[in-house]
This record gives C-alpha cells, sequence and structure tokens, in this order.
C-alpha cells in the first residue's frame, strides 16, 4: 500500500483532516467575499481541535477559532459553561446530561479505520503511471456489490467529502458544467430578491444548535447564504424550500462550500424525483403514498394500527424524507445513511422508514390510542441509537424493494396527484408529464 501514501500521506487525521491538505483547500477557495476565511487564511497559527474532542469532524475552515482558543485556555470554576460541544459543532447541555435516545452515541468514540478503502482505491486505480491522489482516482467509481457492502459498512469520516462527491455523481456535474459555482454566486448575490428575503429570515433557524449556524458571525452563515441562494437562481421553479436548508447546513459541516453546492445540485436533479421541493411539493406527496403502499405490502400490524386510528402517516414522514433525515436523527446516524443515500438513491429512503417502523412495531399493540401511536412512531428517528441494527431490519424488510418497483408506484401515485390538481395526464401507468429540475442557467 505504499503508492496509497501519496493519496494520505498530508493527512495527520488529528481533528479528521491534516493542516496541508487545509491550506490548499484556503487557497483555492472560491468565495472572494467569505470573510471568516480570510482571517483563517491571514493567521500563522491556527488552532486545531484536539483529536476526537469538540469541533474535530468539522472540515477545518468551519473550525471556530474563537471557542477553540478559549478551550485551549484555563479557565477558572466560574467561567465554565453550562454547556459543551461535540465533534460536529453541536451544543450538549451539561446540567441535564444527554438526552436519553443519545446517550449510547454520545458515548461512542468516533473512529476511523480507512485501511480497507485505501486498499479498495489503490486495487481499482488503473493509471499504473501516476501516483494515486485524489486527482487521479476516478470521477464516478465502478458500481459494484463490495463496494456497496464498504459504503453499508460506514465510509471512514476523513474520505466522505471525496467519496460522497464520487458516489453521488456530483463531482462530475462539477467538472461538466458550464456554469461555474463563482458565476452562480454572483448572479445569485441580489439582496432584493424574495428567495433572498426568506432565506435571510431562516439562516438562524436552520441549525441553532451548532455553532457553526447559531450567530450572524458563525463560520457557516456566509457559506449557507451562498449555497441556498444560489440554488434558488438555478432552479427558479424551485426558489427557495426550508427542506433544502438543513441538508445544506448538515453537508457544510464536513464539505468545502462550492462541493456541498454541487451535492445540493445532485440530489435536487439526480437523486430525488422532479418536484420534491417545488411549491406543489407533488414529488414528495408521491413518495409518500408510494411509503403507504408499501406499509400495506410489508407491514400489516403497522397498517392496520394507521388504518383502526385514521393516521395519516405522512405527517410524521413527509419531514423524514423532505429532509434525506436530516435534524430528525443524532448527526452519527445521519452520516452512515448519507453514506447509503448517496450510494443507491432514493429506495435508501423507503428501506429505512420501513426499516424504522419495524422496530417500532412490537410496541404498537401496547398503545391505546391514536394520540400515544402517532407520538411514539414520530419519536423513531430520535431513538435511534443502533445503526447496525437499523440498516438489518431495514434491509431484512425492505431488501427486496428495487428501483423499478418504486418508479412504477410513484408514477401511479403521481399521475393521481396531478388529475386531482387538473394537470393533464395520459395513461397513469406511463411517464407522467413533470419535468424535472435540470441545469437551465
Amino acid at each position: 500500500m505504499e503508492m496509497a501514501k501519496s493519496l494520505f500521506g498530508t493527512r495527520d487525521h488529528e481533528g479528521y483532516v491534516g493542516r496541508e491538505e487545509h491550506t490548499k483547500k484556503l487557497d483555492t477557495a472560491a468565495s472572494e467575499d467569505d470573510a471568516e476565511l480570510a482571517e483563517i487564511t491571514e493567521s500563522l497559527h491556527l488552532v486545531r481541535p484536539s483529536p476526537g474532542g469538540p469541533f474535530s469532524a468539522l472540515t477545518p475552515s468551519m473550525w471556530p477559532q474563537d471557542i477553540l482558543t478559549k478551550l485551549g485556555q484555563p479557565e477558572s470554576d466560574s467561567d465554565q459553561a453550562d454547556y459543551r460541544f461535540d465533534e460536529f459543532g453541536f451544543r450538549v447541555e451539561e446540567e441535564d446530561g444527554p438526552e436519553q435516545s443519545s446517550n449510547k452515541l454520545l458515548s461512542i468514540p468516533f473512529v476511523e479505520d480507512d485501511n480497507i478503502w485505501i486498499a479498495h482505491l489503490e486495487f481499482s486505480h488503473h493509471k499504473e503511471a501516476t501516483e494515486l491522489t485524489w486527482d487521479t482516482v476516478d470521477v464516478v467509481l465502478p458500481r459494484t456489490e463490495k463496494l456497496r457492502n464498504m459504503v453499508r459498512a460506514g465510509i471512514p469520516h476523513s474520505l466522505r467529502p471525496q467519496m460522497w462527491m464520487r458516489l453521488s455523481g456530483a463531482l462530475q456535474k462539477k467538472l461538466k458544467t458550464e456554469t461555474t459555482y463563482r458565476e452562480i454566486v454572483k448572479a445569485s448575490s441580489n439582496d432584493a430578491l424574495m428567495t433572498s428575503k426568506q432565506i435571510e429570515k431562516d439562516l438562524l433557524r436552520i441549525m441553532p444548535t451548532n455553532v457553526c449556524f447559531s450567530s450572524p458571525s458563525g463560520t457557516g452563515i456566509p457559506r449557507l447564504r451562498r449555497v441556498l441562494r444560489g440554488i434558488a437562481w438555478l432552479y427558479p421553479d424551485i426558489g427557495y424550500c426550508q427542506g433544502t436548508g438543513v441538508i445544506a447546513a448538515s453537508l457544510l459541516l464536513f464539505m468545502e462550500e462550492e462541493d456541498a453546492f454541487w451535492m445540493m445540485a445532485t440530489i435536487v436533479e439526480d437523486l430525488l424525483p422532479a418536484s420534491y421541493y417545488s411549491s406543489t411539493l407533488l414529488g414528495i406527496q408521491a413518495d409518500q403514498r408510494v411509503m403507504q403502499t408499501l406499509i400495506g405490502n410489508y407491514l400489516s400490524t403497522v397498517d392496520d394500527a394507521l388504518k383502526s386510528h385514521d393516521i395519516e402517516l405522512s405527517l410524521i414522514t413527509l419531514h423524514w424524507f423532505l429532509t434525506i433525515f436530516a435534524s430528525v436523527v443524532h448527526m452519527k446516524i445521519l452520516l452512515r445513511v448519507w453514506d447509503w443515500f448517496f450510494y443507491d438513491g432514493s429506495i435508501v429512503l423507503f428501506q429505512l422508514t420501513l426499516g424504522m417502523l419495524k422496530i417500532k412495531e412490537p410496541n404498537l399493540k401496547d398503545l391505546e390510542n391514536s394520540a400515544q401511536i402517532f407520538n411514539s412512531l414520530s419519536d423513531i428517528p430520535g431513538d435511534i441509537d443502533d445503526v447496525e441494527n437499523l440498516f438489518a431490519i431495514s434491509m431484512e424488510v425492505g431488501g427486496s424493494l428495487s428501483q423499478t418497483v418504486i418508479d412504477t408506484h410513484r408514477r401511479r401515485h403521481l399521475a393521481y396527484l396531478m388529475a386531482d390538481q387538473g394537470t393533464l395526464v395520459g395513461n397513469p401507468e406511463a411517464t407522467p408529464n413533470l419535468p424535472k429540475q435540470q441545469l437551465v442557467k
């Protein structure tokens, strides 16, 4: 594996990413008006998070230097805060202790072993005359059952930014598009636009418990503003949808701004169906009906409970789908969910939802009324603390699902939804006349 050292030789895994790579990223940052990046670039004394400590899982340019500096100084008892920060920058209250749902997750050390991934990339490296670097790794990795199993087992955190870009197709989109991110940022910088005003109102509400997004001076706020404005400009039929905010913010914790933007574009264009985030929400409405159909086919006990108590499940699960589980599961769970999602796409949303409902299924018979059942189902994502068990049950219940089956159900439900809204449709089993979002600028 000597060749692989050239790929990871600059990464010391202290804080998960090495200083040399961080400096390179800062030097090539696309956004000229990013004040916090300029400040970090000018600083010769970057304060680094301790391995596994607060902020250590963040991309280095998101490290909050003021807080890291304060954490590195001795403080008196009277100065100690009643909270601390986890490796993702979320505030953890000390006085009440961690919530029950996250207790197990908080106690699990955030470690990684990238040897198997380095070996896989090295084995897949066909350019024998060149060194193995990210520039020489395939833009789109060959799809194999081995790679799928590796993805489900979890991508090493330090490799996620590069692997997510390749698995999702975002890197290919970034390299092939004629419109650069710099041009998109410039074109979407008009403060007077209605979408810009909507975004501005929401910026501090999207991820208020994370230090990177909790104040106007947070390291993530200007980036989030630019990414959301860029998406709204690029896809005018979508504009700004609140569901995209928490996805973009979560991506920005681990990826540089331009890559996070192209990940968002790939989610909108390729990984999710059309009109997921449009004003009609037709795409996600159809998926909620598909989910109801699948529950009837795979989880009869859950289906009976929902029908007998007249519970509309979409009131619970629509938000799960809209945010791709961001903000409803613990970040350690979300990272694993997204590893899988960026490889297999939207079918994962159905498989995981089936798995979550299956986990709760035995408890439903003990609940007496619709309110108890509704609350119990709503609490499922926050109660998940064993991702391996979740994935195993999801595959046990929904492993036989195929994209063809999902697409067939989608076409049928979408046609009926469009008919209800007075949209002209032909055969419900045929491809509906619903345009897919594409790069149009």
